[in-house]
């Protein structure tokens, strides 16, 4: 949430707070694995992917 809103306000900041949420999530799910919990890991790997490549442009 504060990634989007910091994207939403046009910071610079919002790209940190996502990969380090995204990065987070991961750690926790691979802490506590429950197979259910791998349907949510694939939306933190797509965030840690997208912003790790700067993607899409028009962002940044």
């Amino acid at each position: 949430m504060i990634a989007g809103v910091g994207m939403a306000a046009g910071t610079g900041w919002w790209s940190t707070a996502a990969l380090v949420a995204a990065a987070c999530g991961l750690v926790l799910k691979a802490i506590w694995f429950h197979p259910w919990l791998t349907v949510g890991a694939l939306p933190d790997a797509a965030v840690v992917l997208s912003v790790s490549q700067s993607w899409p442009a028009s962002l940044y």
